[in-house]
Order: C-alpha cells, then structure tokens, then sequence
C-alpha cells in the first residue's frame, strides 16, 4: 500500500528544539515472548481485525502488559490502533482502540545513519564566507524536555540524534497527555548482533513512529553501529 505524504508546518516555539538523550541500552530478557510469539497468543479474528482498523499494516508490535497478557499495536494509513485484555463478568475479552489520522497527512522519512548520529542543523539559508564572519553568530535554540519516563527517554536515547528529533518535534507544542509505547527484541548472528526498536510516542494532535534495526559488529562499541529507521509523523484527526 503506498503512503501518502504531506508536508505540514510545525508550529512550535522558534528557536527550541527538542532534547537528544543519553541511550539507556537494551535489557533483554530471554524468557519474555518475542513480539511474535504475543501477536500469536491474540485470536486470529483478533488480528484481522486489528489490521483492518488501521487501514493496513506500516509498523506493528506486541508484548506482554503487567498482567501477562498480549497487547499488541499496529501503525497504518488510518491510524494507531492497539488491541489489549479486560475482564468482564469473569472472563477476559480483547479490547481495541484507535487514534484515527488525518488522510493524507503523514510524513514518513528514512535514516541511514552509522554512529549516534547529529542534530539537524536549524539554519534557514546558506552564507558566503565573508557575510559569515561579518556576522553576529545565531543564538544557540532552547531546548525543550518533553514529559517523558526515564525508561521511555532511556530507549529513545539509543536512536540516532536525527530520528530523536523527528520523533519528539511534534510535541513541543502537542505536550499535552503525551503517551509513549516502545518494543525492542535482539538477534545474534554470527558477525555481529541485531537489535530491532520500534518507539512511539501519541498526544492529543499528533503520533509518531520510529521503527529500525540496529546492527553492531561484533567487539564494536556501541556508537558504531548502523541504524536504518523508518519514521513516521500524523496529524490524529479530531473528534
């Protein structure tokens, strides 16, 4: 299914940016179902259906809640829809939700990035070599945290700079009830190790969307890995 794509102006302060955060690693626990093996435990009714109310499937995740039942989440054309369990008259039923998005008003971009990676620089034009030292340098912009759980930060940290910016950006004037949801999961290969992210963050007028793979050769630190990320951006449709 194509994406559609549609620029659409930010209306955050000038001159704040959004932070880049200090990367919290990947704590993986062997004995936790992959998000395959949670998308498997949901009925397969359960599952078209899920598919079908996000219009499709661009970016989808599973995991376990606190309780130990699958919640699971996909990402389409028209919107983020989440599927999880309640109990009612004593037995447990599935329960969905969905944040529907404008049509046609998702951003969706591509990183390729080795190493952490840099912040987008915020100038507006190009200058000569002689205007430049004629003029007075820019005020450096202000920074703007975001409300975020020292856990959501410490997942959203291991992204490159770049996806950190397009991903929160959104949010410096949509703060309001910000959500974030993440899944991560690692695969070891002979060379080296893989560790696929999916990082989502919802508020009251928009989502966004960042899922790639980390790839680490092996005996490399950490900041030379490779990042290939899809990124998403969505105007949620009101009411």
């Amino acid at each position: 299914m194509e994406l559609r794509r549609a620029e659409q102006a930010h209306t955050e302060p000038a001159g704040v940016v959004p932070p880049v955060h200090r990367p919290g690693g990947f704590e993986v626990d062997a004995s936790v179902p992959s998000r395959q093996q949670c998308w498997d435990m949901l009925e397969p009714g359960v599952r078209e259906k899920l598919a079908h109310k996000a219009g499709g499937v661009w970016e989808w995740w599973a995991r376990l809640d606190d309780e130990g039942h699958p919640k699971a989440f996909v990402f389409g054309p028209r919107g983020l829809c989440q599927v999880g369990s309640v109990v009612r008259d004593g037995r447990t039923v599935f329960q969905g939700e969905r944040l529907r998005v404008e049509p046609g008003a998702v951003r969706r971009r591509s990183f390729a990035v080795t190493g952490p990676g840099k912040r987008p620089s915020t100038a507006t034009g190009q200058w000569g070599r002689a205007a430049a030292t004629r003029a007075a340098q820019p005020p450096a912009p202000a920074v703007l945290p975001l409300n975020l759980a020292t856990a959501a930060l410490g997942v959203l940290g291991n992204f490159p700079a770049e996806v950190q910016e397009f991903v929160q950006r959104p949010f410096l004037s949509d703060g309001h009830g910000l959500v974030a949801d993440w899944y991560y999961d690692e695969t070891l290969e002979l060379t080296h190790r893989k560790v696929f992210v999916v990082f989502c963050l919802s508020a009251q007028r928009h989502v966004t969307v960042a899922a790639g793979t980390r790839t680490l050769p092996r005996g490399r630190p950490p900041h030379q890995a490779r990042w290939d990320v899809e990124c998403y951006e969505a105007l949620i449709r009101r009411a």
